[in-house]
């Protein structure tokens, strides 16, 4: 009676014991217990794959964050791809048509663009306004004749330059409506466009006509600044002539006339003697 009351009690008090002598579990124990590997059962197995489902899911605020985010970084994306292209057009519009980099105020700069025709010269040019107090005014001074014994060419006419940027074409041509060649130059700005052209003596024509060698002197593409009431030498080409002597420093006198391009901005005072002006 011991041993049958030994083995009863056993079998309440621990009921895995005839799991261990391979008596089949109950249903209850298969589904909240272990099984015979020690895995728990399928309760427990429902309850990972609920905490599962909802580790995976997101609120509509936050599938709208990150909708908005990828957005944005597309559009970065594409932005940086748009301002590429910008500046790739920008530095071929400013190889093909100058460009004048900043300068102080009340400084006058100028650059040399480019052009495809012969004789024909493009230059950029800036220059301050009246009203800020500094030089009232500048003009464009041309010729094409370097006098012997002079420091500086003989100016045939000079031409005012509004305040601000300005496009200036300065070119040698035969006027058709005279069949007579001709120095002009073009002033073009935003205040409008000013002319203003000078008949060429036979001999530079003879000169400008023929293929001679050429030694500019002159500002290039780079942007060349002086400060207010200074001078800049745009043009200075000079043709090379049979058994002509040439002086190209600037500064010393030429020992015979030299023939070419000259063009300067200069300020409006002093007043030029012998130049005509066009207001």
């Amino acid at each position: 009676m011991k041993l049958i009351s030994s083995i009863e009690y056993n079998l309440t008090m621990n009921p895995t014991a005839q799991t261990d002598r391979g008596a089949p579990t109950s249903s209850r124990e298969g589904e909240g217990g272990l099984d015979r590997n020690g895995v728990a059962g399928r309760s427990e197995s429902a309850g990972f794959a609920r905490a599962s489902r909802w580790r995976f899911r997101i609120s509509l605020r936050e599938c709208i964050g990150l909708v908005s985010i990828a957005a944005l970084g597309i559009a970065l994306v594409s932005i940086s791809y748009r301002l590429a292209d910008r500046e790739s057009e920008l530095a071929k519009m400013r190889q093909e048509y100058g460009y004048l980099a900043e300068s102080k105020v009340g400084q006058i700069a100028a650059a040399r663009s480019p052009s495809e025709q012969p004789l024909t010269y493009r230059l950029r040019i800036r220059v301050p306004a009246k009203e800020d107090g500094f030089v009232s005014g500048y003009r464009i001074a041309y010729s094409s004749l370097w006098e012997a014994g002079k420091t500086e060419p003989t100016w045939y006419a000079a031409l005012p330059v509004p305040a601000g940027e300005s496009l200036v074409t300065i070119k040698i041509h035969e006027d058709p409506r005279d069949d007579r060649w001709k120095i002009s130059a073009v002033v073009s700005s935003s205040a409008g466009t000013k002319r203003m052209a000078t008949v060429l003596p036979a001999t530079h024509e003879e000169v400008f006509r023929a293929s001679h060698d050429v030694i500019s002197t002159g500002i290039g593409r780079q942007t060349a600044i002086a400060e207010s009431g200074g001078s800049l030498r745009l043009l200075d080409d000079r043709w090379l002539l049979d058994g002509a002597p040439l002086v190209i420093d600037g500064v010393q006198a030429p020992r015979e006339n030299q023939i070419g391009v000259y063009v300067e901005l200069l300020p409006v005072e002093p007043v030029l003697t012998g130049v005509q002006m066009e207001g």
